[in-house]
């Protein structure tokens, strides 16, 4: 059965893009509802649906929009909502993204059991992969297959650290993504940050948030929280974009240096398959 939030979760603070602080509520919604941010700063507080139809953008984060509702880097809080089971909730905000905490999912788990669930009387819509879909898009590879429950295997090799190269395979359940996968921080490679200041990008970015690839060194506050916590990163931008289908995932997803680009596109075709 479809579930969502059992009462109200708080969160504030600065957005890795914009460097604003933003106040975040998370709420109950009807069945049926699936997952809708409202810009509260915005008049008449317009809504945009985290659905694949509306996604506007995938560089370095994932965006959604529909008319003036645009958000920024939706894919962590959608990773702990599928995570947790949460089909129908309203995620309301005072800006156009959600903090970013220390770079990791890790507020956005408190955030959820700090609103807790609760049951609904509709049912779940569930996808299963039924065959092989194979996609390629420069040196990023994304294969999904048939399978018995929901799982991802990710490789990734930046060719920046002594930590390449990362390779990690788990299933997507609620516990394994606690201990494994939530805290693991969003990163770069050094060159790519003036990039993305000139991108009017990462305006809130800091060691405080990031986790920086430079001259084979890695730049960070207090270290690395795993050996491997790049490719863990990856696989929660994997789960947060594929949550956009709006369904249940039974599949195998295998991914080679994936981003968020390769992850929409093959969950837009995916969805197209089994739309026809």
């Amino acid at each position: 059965m479809q579930h969502t939030l059992a009462g109200n979760g708080y969160l504030s603070g600065i957005a890795l893009h914009s460097g604003n602080r933003i106040n975040l509520t998370v709420g109950p919604a009807p069945p049926d509802h699936g997952i809708v941010f409202r810009r509260a700063d915005l008049p008449g507080r317009p809504e945009v649906r985290a659905v694949l139809d509306n996604v506007s953008e995938t560089r370095r984060a994932t965006t959604i929009a529909d008319g003036e509702a645009v958000v920024y880097t939706v894919e962590h809080l959608l990773a702990v909502f599928y995570v947790f089971g949460v089909d129908n909730a309203l995620v309301e905000m005072t800006g156009p993204e959600p903090p970013i905490g220390d770079g990791s999912a890790a507020a956005f788990v408190a955030l959820v059991k700090q609103a807790g669930l609760t049951a609904q009387q509709a049912p779940r819509r569930q996808l299963v992969v039924s065959s092989p879909l194979y996609y390629e898009n420069g040196e990023a590879i994304l294969v999904l297959a048939p399978a018995d429950d929901y799982r991802i295997a990710c490789t990734v090799k930046y060719n920046c650290t002594p930590m390449d190269c990362q390779y990690l395979s788990l299933s997507v359940e609620r516990e394994s993504f606690i201990s494994q996968i939530a805290s693991a921080r969003t990163f770069c490679s050094y060159h790519e940050i003036e990039s993305l200041i000139e991108a009017n990008l990462i305006c809130g970015g800091s060691l405080d948030n990031a986790v920086i690839m430079k001259d084979g060194v890695i730049l960070s506050k207090e270290g690395l929280r795993h050996p491997d916590e790049f490719v863990r990163h990856k696989i929660l931008d994997i789960i947060g974009d594929f949550a956009l289908l709006g369904c249940r995932l039974q599949g195998r997803i295998l991914a080679v240096k994936p981003g968020h680009e390769v992850n929409i596109e093959m969950a837009r075709r995916l969805s197209n398959l089994c739309n026809h």
